[in-house]
């Protein structure tokens, strides 16, 4: 039986490898992509335009578009669907 791959909470990048995490912390629930430099969970905001700027970047799609996939995608995040957090707020 295969090992479960495992995923950033809010963003759902896999985390393959120790510097994929959060500050390279294996026990961190978030990717690097998703936190500060002392590990606080950045704004939903945030990660939503770095997002859609990955989409724009790795398929070519024009921003809006991407913007629409990324919040539709955010928002079914672990991270997101929690009361008071980015899908109370967007």
């Amino acid at each position: 039986m295969g090992k479960d791959c495992i995923s950033c909470g809010s963003c759902g990048m896999p985390l393959t490898q120790a510097e994929d995490f959060a500050l390279s912390d294996m026990n961190s629930s978030f990717c690097k992509h998703c936190v500060d430099d002392k590990g606080k969970l950045l704004d939903f905001e945030k990660i939503l335009k770095g997002t859609a700027k990955f989409y724009v970047d790795s398929q070519g799609i024009n921003l809006e578009t991407a913007t629409q996939m990324a919040k539709e995608m955010l928002l079914e995040m672990p991270v997101w669907k929690k009361p008071g957090r980015g899908n109370n707020n967007v």
